[in-house]
């Protein structure tokens, strides 16, 4: 092992001088070389597949079907670290990948076989103290929460607390506060993050501004944000919570959510969601749930969500006041992180309760060929439609400061995601359940588009492997994102060398 380090070493040497040389390395693949590289930094930041940490973090993965067995993971601890890292893979050519929270269940996102993973377990800053919080995407919103809530305030992340920051922000982000202020992304002041050539550069509306918005949409094709500057937003109690019903309330709850919908843009306070879940091959069964956030204490039923306690068969119902914190996990936590696999896939549409009513006739529909289609041997699994609404007000706001990459704005009125998940337990039938969702969100698409309210939007924090989210965005959004990727990622270190994630 002494001579493997001496070997890192010298090629850490290499690589900060004047480029990598393999010249008398021989033994050790180009990706171990980069590994024992990265100790130069610290032997405590690289793990090999013989330590706990490598076990932990190869399998901190929301979807089972994401885990991997990478040359090594990299735990940075600083921007530095990072910049160090980023000079080694563009120097020797090393395939790497990133990953913050590992949310998305799209394999080899965040994560690839062979490659090494970066991950930003120990990237935690989180500082609340002044008019706004600098946050490492290191952490996930449940932390983020406990602390801004101790200053009164919040900043716009994601609506489940074990969601990790980077991802969020870097696809857009929705969250609770979106019809007032917009994307997450939006309220982003500054990133701090590290290019193709290994420096660390901040990106604002004035330093670097075309990388600025480029990375509010972007995702992680320009470069390895290190830490977020987000605007705070004054936050004292909020109600909010989750109200369950009986499976046989669907039909009333669909005819409700376009109800709501339509009152989001009178009342900005006000947002929501809606899970459809058929869980009965896990023996937790069918049932309907809404999850309702109001942004200040409320002595009763805000008025906008009044629809929603008017429908029978409320089985459940955490809606109360109390803080932020609180709030977010009573949302919908999903599935233990690993255990299940998952695939999903999103369509954005028009407001309509028809296109609303139509999507989740589909959805039960297609759960029922699957199911017939295994013979009653379908593995274990949960079958989640999740209707996520845009408020006008949500996409105005981007405009207020400077704009996103994402390519929306009010003109076609509020909008909706329907997001399709199919999650089971055996592996083996991934590309059964992928190709499952396909078919069923392929045939709200089309019905959507029949009546003229299908928006060709892919939402990236929500697509699906095959599907193209940045020329979604508009072919001069599209364009603009690919001149900035050139200008400052010329060799294409996080288009070529960086596995796995949306191509651009």
């Amino acid at each position: 092992m002494q001579t493997a380090l001496a070997h890192g070493l010298a090629a850490s040497g290499s690589i900060l001088g004047n480029g990598f040389d393999l010249a008398g390395v021989t033994g050790f693949s180009r990706a171990q070389i980069c590994c024992l590289a990265l100790k130069g930094v610290s032997s405590g930041v690289v793990s090999f597949s013989d330590s706990p940490i490598y076990a932990n973090e190869t399998h901190n993965y929301f979807s089972a079907a994401n885990i991997v067995r990478p040359a090594c993971v990299f735990s940075p601890e600083t921007a530095e670290h990072v910049a160090y890292a980023v000079r080694i893979f563009n120097g020797a050519n090393c395939s790497f990948s990133v990953r913050s929270g590992g949310h998305l269940p799209v394999p080899g996102s965040n994560g690839q076989n062979g490659a090494i993973l970066l991950v930003t377990t120990k990237l935690k800053t989180l500082d609340v103290r002044g008019k706004t919080a600098r946050i490492g995407p290191g952490n996930i919103w449940s932390e983020v929460y406990s602390e801004t809530d101790k200053v009164g305030k919040v900043v716009l992340g994601g609506r489940i607390g074990s969601v990790g920051v980077g991802g969020l922000i870097l696809g857009g982000g929705i969250s609770f506060q979106g019809p007032e202020h917009g994307f997450s992304c939006d309220t982003v002041v500054n990133f701090q993050v590290v290019t193709a050539d290994g420096q660390i550069r901040n990106a604002n509306a004035s330093s670097n501004p075309g990388l600025f918005w480029a990375l509010k949409g972007g995702s992680n094709r320009f470069g390895i944000v290190t830490a977020f500057d987000m605007r705070m937003y004054p936050l004292s109690k909020v109600t909010g919570g989750t109200i369950t019903y009986q499976y046989s309330s669907l039909p009333m709850v669909l005819e409700k959510i376009d109800t709501v919908h339509r009152h989001l843009d009178f009342d900005s306070k006000a947002s929501f969601f809606v899970n459809v879940v058929d869980a009965s091959d896990v023996a937790i069964g069918q049932f309907v749930e809404v999850v309702i956030y109001y942004g200040k204490p409320s002595t009763g039923v805000p008025v906008a969500f009044q629809p929603f306690f008017n429908i029978p068969g409320i089985v459940a119902n955490t809606v109360s006041t109390k803080s932020y914190s609180e709030l977010v996990p009573n949302g919908r936590e999903g599935l233990p992180l690993g255990v299940f696999s998952h695939t999903w896939r999103s369509l954005t549409y028009k407001q309509s309760g028809l296109v609303n009513k139509k999507v989740a006739e589909i959805f039960q529909e297609e759960v029922g060929k699957l199911r017939a289609s295994k013979g009653g041997s379908v593995q274990p699994g949960v079958f989640t439609l999740a209707f996520e609404p845009y408020a006008t007000s949500m996409l105005s706001a981007s405009r207020r400061t400077g704009g996103n990459a994402l390519g929306l704005d009010g003109q076609n009125g509020p909008l909706m995601i329907a997001l399709l998940t199919y999650s089971w337990i055996n592996q083996t039938e991934s590309a059964n359940r992928t190709g499952a969702v396909k078919a069923s969100v392929g045939r709200m698409k089309r019905f959507a588009q029949a009546q003229s309210k299908h928006i060709d939007f892919v939402y990236l924090n929500a697509a699906a492997p095959d599907q193209d989210p940045f020329r979604s965005y508009g072919q001069a959004n599209y364009q603009r994102l690919r001149g900035i990727r050139r200008k400052y990622d010329p060799e294409g270190v996080f288009s070529v060398l960086q596995a796995g994630g949306f191509h651009l």
